[in-house]
């Protein structure tokens, strides 16, 4: 038994179309505002920067809580480079994959109960339903859906939440990549303003790595199939 296909394409479109909406929404709003309401916006972003960094609690706990509404994980995991080039590395690393964790396990039961619900009255307008996985492609699903470039973090969790994937098999898939992904990150933030031109190799590395393995099981799975 075969995932379907045009059911889960239709999901990921769907996910895509979200995020067009949330650009053009983003776009209109700066070009009605114009070039003061971009300063403000800049202005307020630089004060909640500041704020965090003095502040490690409130950084650890924004990047639990703000990727669930939509928000880009890479302003937050960019601070949290920057506080790791001061305060360590790999703390800062330990801190940022536990409070990603806690954004796994929270978003994946919203759209595991409630979300599901929201999700699913919305494709039924267009005669479709979340599609139901088969045991044996969760896991290949999962790892292909985590290493996709241009599937944001937040997406990936709500997809797999959707897609009612157990819990303990998306928290085996889950935690070892963002994990990878997210010190790949902090190292490449924190060698760029710590200066280290080592933890920057390090971390672009790991980057490449983890697009090249996601690209390479995902032709092999178009293979298969």
């Amino acid at each position: 038994m075969k995932v379907p296909k045009n059911k889960f394409v239709l999901l990921l479109t769907l996910v895509f179309v979200l995020l067009l909406i949330l650009g053009v929404f983003y776009t209109a709003i700066v070009l009605i505002g114009g070039e003061s309401f971009t300063e403000y916006l800049q202005v307020k972003w630089g004060s909640f920067k500041l704020f965090l960094l003095d502040n490690e609690i409130w950084l650890f706990v924004s990047l639990a809580l703000l990727p669930g509404f939509v928000l880009p994980c890479a302003p937050l995991l960019l601070l949290v480079g920057i506080w790791g080039a001061e305060y360590g590395i790999v703390k800062a690393c330990i801190y940022s994959i536990s409070a990603l964790t806690v954004n796994l396990i929270w978003t994946y039961w919203f759209a595991y109960g409630p979300g599901n619900s929201l999700v699913n009255k919305v494709l039924q307008k267009f005669g479709h339903e979340i599609p139901k996985l088969p045991s044996k492609n969760l896991l290949e699903w999962g790892v292909i859906l985590r290493l996709t470039p241009g599937v944001p973090f937040i997406f990936s969790n709500y997809i797999l939440g959707l897609l009612k994937m157990p819990f303990g098999k998306y928290l085996l898939v889950s935690v070892p990549i963002i994990s990878i992904t997210d010190c790949g990150f902090i190292f490449a933030s924190a060698g760029i303003f710590g200066g280290g031109w080592k933890y920057i190799w390090a971390g672009v590395s790991i980057l490449i790595v983890m697009i090249i393995g996601g690209r390479v099981i995902a032709a092999k799975k178009n293979r298969a199939d």
